[in-house]
């Protein structure tokens, strides 16, 4: 590998840094906030791209982008406008310039006539560009400087082509050259004696109008220092070794806990240590604060602005409206919220996904809205927040919503339930990600293939998050995306349940407390409920939902942990004990053995045993319709109804 090879990657990481302020540019040149610099920082993005470009002899990307800086050059020297027109043409520009970039990365081939005919328009702005004006006349005649005492004389001087001479040296008397016009300097006795005289009296004019300096000095305010840019110093660092550092520092929570569990079992057997205990106990809880400092440190180094993603969403919605024949536009908020670098690479597709699911099924056509009495243009919000240790993504469109007597009719023709189904709006909704479903027609180049919402639910449940989505009709719908900061790193609270330990993500508890019999009831449609502070909350058996169906020992007052999703619905989930609350590595565990129904992920403990870590929304789900089955005699039922009263 030569030194160029070496350095390619930095190229383009580079690349995907400037196309997107190159988009970011763009943006704001279509909204008319844009200014001056705006558009130098668009030129310079794309002037950048060539030249690292040819450096790498990437031949069509250098043609492609000369001519694209080129037609940038005529905006930013005011010679053509920001017209819809013009800014449509650097948009799909810039689309192929992103498509060129990812081809020298081994993508796929670039769209040849595509490319052309963007190629053809930018030369067409620089080509039909108008004339400079002509220089007109000025009503006074310019005066040149031309001494008046001298008068012009035509000479001439005849060139020689085939001479021996010195080129630099001439010994024809100058009187005598033909071929030039020069001056004889012979004073002409016709000189104005008032020349002098009018200068003197031009710069008294001058004097005579400026301020009075004693009142400007009192004006004069001492500048301000220029703006600095942003001099932090900063390197390039590949993301294998950032991750290699998150997995060491994975390894030390791990050994930490280890470390503790000796500890605890030691002091168990020598209840009376001296103070050398509490020493090193000090010692090692020091080093836990350390070592979470160190893992937070390095999630903040892996952590990057959504802003990347949300700038290429301008362009699948801007690509997706023209092809769908509406008029949407994209409102983004919370474009620096931070996540784990991670999670940024695996959203792009699901995100896109519901963005031109979005365009195509959600926004009405421009006459539809019309009638509606909605604005022509439609609208699509993304944004993204921090919430209860999470990330969360929502997408809204101010559409029709969603035609749940359609979806109901599809997904009973395509066997997905039954006719006599009697399914509430929210179900009626989630079929959407049933595999297979699609409300499409025709297939289109926007959808219709029934590949949909089930992998992007997929996609979302593989990053340890959950979607969910409401709608109203001829309002629009809403899906919510609720991510983990981190894959590596949580918060774990240990609970045990029928002699199993697990994991649940202390981000998602809201309260813990322990089951009394007179707050525990079964409701109209027989889910057993709990009543909190006037609040009936539904109760969900962990033991009964993972499939344990036999304790080895009797549970006589359970320990309820109280949940909360995203749309602030509570669940409790009732196990068996709590034993404490924890620092855990996420591990994979359908990678490492296979996918099991309501766990997330698992970690090693300090024991060396593994916990499975729960999926609280799955479990919460299964809410709906359960009994609570807390305990494991021979007459469990009859015990159970003896504790619980009606609604």
């Amino acid at each position: 590998m030569d030194e160029l090879d070496a350095i390619k990657p930095i190229f383009f990481e580079e690349c995907s840094e400037q196309l997107v302020e190159l988009e970011r540019a763009l943006a704001l040149l279509e909204t008319g906030e844009a200014d001056q610099e705006t558009v130098n920082c668009a030129f310079r993005a794309v002037h950048s791209i060539k030249g690292g470009a040819g450096s790498f002899g990437m031949t069509e990307l250098v043609r492609f982008a000369h001519v694209f800086e080129t037609a940038l050059d005529l905006l930013r020297s005011h010679k053509i406008e920001p017209t819809p027109e013009v800014l449509q043409i650097f948009l799909r520009a810039t689309d192929i310039l992103s498509d060129l970039t990812a081809f020298e990365q081994g993508g796929d081939a670039v769209d040849a006539k595509r490319q052309q005919e963007s190629f053809e328009a930018l030369e067409r702005l620089f080509q039909e560009k108008p004339e400079p004006e002509v220089l007109k006349e000025t009503e006074e005649e310019e005066d040149w400087g031309l001494p008046e005492g001298f008068v012009p004389v035509p000479v001439s001087i005849d060139v020689l082509n085939d001479s021996d001479s010195d080129p630099n040296h001439i010994d024809t008397p100058v009187d005598s050259i033909d071929g030039f016009e020069i001056f004889d300097f012979e004073p002409n006795q016709h000189v104005k004696k008032d020349e002098e005289e009018k200068k003197i009296e031009k710069t008294e004019n001058i004097q005579s109008n400026l301020p009075d300096q004693s009142e400007s000095k009192k004006n004069i305010q001492p500048s301000r220092p220029a703006a600095s840019g942003n001099n932090t110093p900063s390197i390039r660092v590949d993301v294998s070794r950032i991750d290699r550092l998150m997995d060491l520092v994975g390894e030390l929570v791990i050994g930490q806990a280890a470390l503790r569990e000796v500890f605890s079992s030691s002091e168990k057997k020598h209840p009376r240590a001296d103070a050398g205990s509490n020493d090193l106990s000090n010692a090692m809880s020091g080093t836990e604060q350390l070592t979470r400092d160190l893992q937070e440190a390095i999630m903040a180094v892996r952590a990057q602005p959504m802003r990347a993603v949300f700038q290429r969403m301008q362009r699948v919605v801007r690509e997706a409206a023209n092809l769908a024949g509406k008029k949407v536009h994209l409102e983004m908020e919370g474009e620096d919220t931070e996540v784990d670098r991670t999670l940024i690479e695996k959203l792009t597709d699901p995100l896109t996904h519901m963005l031109r699911n979005a365009v195509d099924h959600g926004v009405e056509k421009e006459q539809v809205r019309l009638e509606a009495g909605k604005p022509a243009m439609g609208t699509i919000r993304l944004s993204a927040a921090h919430k209860s240790g999470r990330v969360v993504i929502t997408l809204s469109d101010d559409g029709g919503g969603i035609n749940r007597v359609r979806v109901h009719d599809i997904a009973v023709e395509k066997g997905i339930i039954s006719a006599e189904a009697q399914l509430t709006d929210s179900e009626i909704d989630n079929l959407i990600f049933a595999p297979g479903f699609s409300t499409a027609t025709t297939v289109t180049d926007l959808s219709g293939r029934g590949v949909g919402m089930d992998v992007v639910k997929q996609a979302i449940q593989d990053l340890g998050g959950r979607i969910s989505i409401t709608s109203e009709t001829g309002k629009g719908s809403s899906f919510s995306l609720s991510l983990p900061l981190t894959l590596a790193v949580m918060d774990g609270m240990l609970v045990t349940v029928a002699e199993q330990l697990l994991i649940l993500p202390v981000s998602c508890i809201v309260e813990t407390m322990l089951i009394s019999k007179e707050n525990i009831f079964v409701s109209g449609n027989n889910s057993t409920v709990i009543c909190v502070r006037g609040q009936f909350i539904p109760i969900v058996d962990v033991a009964k939902s993972l499939g344990i169906k036999n304790r080895k020992e009797k549970i006589n007052q359970p320990v309820i942990l109280i949940v909360e999703d995203d749309a602030g619905k509570m669940t409790a989930l009732a196990v068996d004990r709590i034993e404490g609350q924890m620092q855990v590595v996420i591990k994979s565990i359908e990678k490492n053995y296979r996918s099991v129904r309501y766990v997330s992920a698992a970690t090693i403990l300090g024991s060396g045993r593994v916990a499975l870590i729960l999926d609280v929304p799955e479990v919460a789900v299964s809410a709906e319709g359960r009994m609570l089955d807390m305990w494991t005699s021979k007459n469990a039922n009859e015990t159970s109804l003896e504790c619980v009263g009606k609604v």
